[in-house]
């Protein structure tokens, strides 16, 4: 699982990105945030996640808060 900080998210648009060390941008859907109405994804917030490259690049999946939140 890597892990990393959202560096922007609208949950107008339901969409953002996260920001890791080791994979540097990651896009976020809002379908693939796991107990999404338990909490809100806000600048900075660190959560982890599981990576998938496709067509249109790296994309994060099961993204949780992470325990240290």
């Amino acid at each position: 699982m890597a892990e990393g900080h959202i560096k922007w998210y609208s949950e107008k648009k339901g969409y953002g990105f996260i920001t890791s060390e080791t994979e540097g941008d990651v896009f976020v859907h809002h379908k693939n945030v796991r107990d999404h109405g338990y909490f809100g994804l806000v600048k900075d917030l660190p959560v982890t996640f599981d990576l998938r490259e496709t067509p249109d690049g790296k994309q994060a999946f099961n993204v949780r808060a992470s325990k240290s939140s």
